[in-house]
């Protein structure tokens, strides 16, 4: 039998009468904007963006804060709150099953800079939408890139000895070297903000490390360690509203040779030279007392306001068998400092990582005394075994030298300091409590978190970060598990997420660990995915990149042209 015809459907359908006709009236204008708000607070985020462009008035509805604070938390709050262990298992605050509660005077991710906390005191207004925007560009990798030259367009002639230092702190880079001195830049204007010479009574060192203290930089003030060549180290504080740099103290060259790193959260100072000897200095000098049992108090006849007297030596540490990179670090934790240590060593077949952190028991407000070193924790990851040694390394001498402490290692991890062929192990370090990263020779970097407590100190299995195709230059993170990494040739930058990932990867290798590439000549479409690589003619092999850091709305490479000239890339995810 043939197939039975379909009806035809006619055009005088009637018209589905729960659906009333369009009537032409414009139902939503006359809406007050608080219940076109919770409307529009139902609309997923392509949504929402499309109806920007209806009207002025849709477009500030639509731009409202409450609106992306909620989209906000949902996309970059909620998902990091549910790596938190025990999360899922019940529920959270007042609220019913995994739920949080946010508000915005007081949290720890509200305001954007640096993950601080919003004082009631500063009512500061959040544009929320401008901090999704930061975030999904950060995540995606995309970014407008410009170049900030640092000096005159001259050839130096591949000068030896010249060094460019760099330090980001919110939107503010300072740099310093010994031709240019130290200078302060506004990233957001591209312009110079303060520069100060740092030579002293004609002296010719060459900037070796620096450090920042930034506890004060809300209130306009940023204090700056230098380290030099030839063991002198120096303070300067810049003061943002005035645009001035001003010298607070200047230390003599030392005999233990150059500074190689650096740490300063005033009133302590950690210094680390080439031959890995550690001094930890306080700029709270203990008052004396004469024979008459007064107190002495320190003229300010001669000095500048501001200034800073000679420091204190709390205590020093030496050691004969750790060896270079180094990462230096201070925090506070309640009442106690600790000034940490993240070092490498070398062990029978291969390498490892050691930390040593020192305690400090601040002492009372009323007492004039040094703080003493009350306790010493040291951990070290399992050692990494290479395929050889280039070389067999010294002995360490029998007798360490006088006043100085050891820093402790692994049991017969001989020494490799002075050694003509580089030793196995990482080629830099970087640690911000409780994240530790180290990039290998492999392309590769390692993280590793520590566990710090009052009794003990620990340090995860490391787990393999891979991305880089060529060889890594540098490495910074923060303590919210954000890194940066850059190759030393070419425009390979890599942005890591971390938090979370170092204790799920404990026995797992970390395989499923991925990054996004920061692709500065993306289009607007689907570029910057997660590990998608970039094959740009615009890319220049010979230049080199010798430094990276970052703060939450762009990152800072330095970077060596030929002729040794250099310059800062900076990459504006704003």
């Amino acid at each position: 039998m043939p197939p039975a015809k379909r009806r035809r459907v006619t055009d005088t359908a009637q018209p589905n009468p729960a659906i009333p006709p369009p009537s032409g009236r414009d139902l939503l204008s006359p809406l007050s904007d608080e219940l076109l708000l919770r409307i529009l607070s139902f609309l997923p985020l392509q949504h929402l963006l499309a109806v920007t462009p209806v009207s002025r008035r849709f477009y500030h509805l639509a731009s409202d804060s409450q609106l992306w604070k909620a989209l906000y938390y949902a996309r970059f709050v909620l998902p990091r709150a549910m790596r938190i262990p025990g999360f899922r298992d019940g529920p959270v605050g007042a609220g019913a099953g995994h739920k949080l509660h946010y508000a915005g005077r007081r949290t720890l991710w509200a305001d954007g800079r640096r993950g601080g906390v919003v004082e009631d005191v500063v009512p500061r207004p959040v544009n929320w939408k401008r901090q999704y925007k930061i975030r999904y560009n950060w995540a995606r990798g995309k970014c407008a890139v410009e170049e900030l030259r640092l000096g005159d367009e001259k050839d130096v002639g591949g000068e030896q000895g010249r060094k460019m230092l760099v330090k980001v702190v919110e939107g503010v880079a300072v740099t310093a070297d010994r031709d240019e001195g130290l200078r302060a830049w506004d990233l957001k204007s591209r312009s110079l903000i303060a520069q100060i010479e740092i030579g002293s009574n004609g002296a010719d060192a060459a900037p070796s490390c620096i450090a920042v203290d930034e506890t004060e930089f809300e209130g306009g003030l940023l204090d700056i360690a230098l380290g030099f060549d030839d063991g002198s180290f120096g303070v300067w504080r810049l003061l943002t509203d005035k645009k001035r740099l001003e010298q607070r103290y200047r230390h003599e060259k030392s005999t233990n040779g150059e500074l190689i790193a650096m740490a300063f959260s005033h009133p302590y100072l950690l210094t680390a030279t080439q031959a890995v000897l550690v001094s930890l200095y306080t700029f709270d000098v203990p008052t004396t007392k004469t024979e008459d049992g007064m107190q002495a108090q320190e003229s300010s006849q001669g000095k500048a306001a501001g200034s800073l007297p000679a420091p204190y030596l709390l205590t020093s540490l030496d050691s004969h068998t750790c060896r270079p990179p180094l990462a230096l670090s201070i925090r506070r934790a309640g009442r106690t400092t600790i000034a940490s240590v993240a070092y490498t060593f070398s062990t029978r077949r291969g390498w490892s990582i050691g930390i040593q952190d020192l305690h400090l028991n601040d002492p009372a407000s009323h007492v004039r005394a040094p703080p003493e070193v009350n306790a010493t924790r040291i951990a070290y990851t399992t050692p990494v075994e290479t395929a050889s040694l280039p070389h067999t390394p010294p002995t360490p001498p029998a007798t360490p030298q006088r006043g100085h402490r050891r820093i402790t290692t692994d049991a017969g991890a001989p020494t490799t300091a002075g050694a003509a062929t580089p030793a196995p192990g990482p080629t830099t370090l970087c640690y911000t409590h409780p994240y530790l990263l180290a990039t290998l020779p492999d392309n590769t970097l390692v993280l590793h978190l520590c566990t710090s407590n009052a009794s003990s100190l620990s340090i995860s299995d490391g787990i393999r970060l891979w991305g880089h195709t060529s060889g890594i230059s540098d490495a910074e993170i923060t303590a919210r598990g954000k890194a940066v990494s850059v190759s030393t040739r070419g425009e390979e930058m890599r942005v890591w997420e971390l938090e979370g990932r170092a204790a799920a990867g404990v026995g797992g290798g970390g395989s499923s660990t991925r990054s996004v590439e920061i692709r500065p000549w993306a289009d607007d479409d689907e570029g910057g995915g997660v590990g998608v690589g970039v094959n740009d003619p615009a890319r220049d092999w010979d230049e080199r990149r010798n430094w990276v850091g970052f703060d939450d709305e762009m990152v800072i490479v330095l970077k060596e042209r030929t002729g040794a000239r250099e310059s800062l890339m900076v990459y504006d995810f704003t």
